[in-house]
């Protein structure tokens, strides 16, 4: 709960977030799945592969994702 006045690339926690984002990214790949960079911005398929991302993101760090997909989460 440190506030931060700068949040960019020099900070640690900004480095951890990255490999997080990239590693989950990597994961999706590896099992078939989009990520929203395959997607055209603002498609429905873009906005689909963001929730799911965003839902894995949640997974990877432990947290239960609320509500439902028709893919099952």
């Amino acid at each position: 709960n440190e506030k931060r006045e700068h949040f960019g690339p020099d900070d640690p926690l900004y480095m951890e977030a990255e490999a997080l984002g990239l590693s989950v990214a990597a994961i999706r790949k590896a099992q078939g799945k989009k990520n929203p960079s395959d997607c055209e911005v603002g498609s429905p398929a873009w906005v689909r592969a963001n929730e799911e991302f965003a839902r894995d993101l949640l997974w990877a760090l432990g947290e239960t994702p609320r509500g439902s997909l028709e893919s099952g989460y």
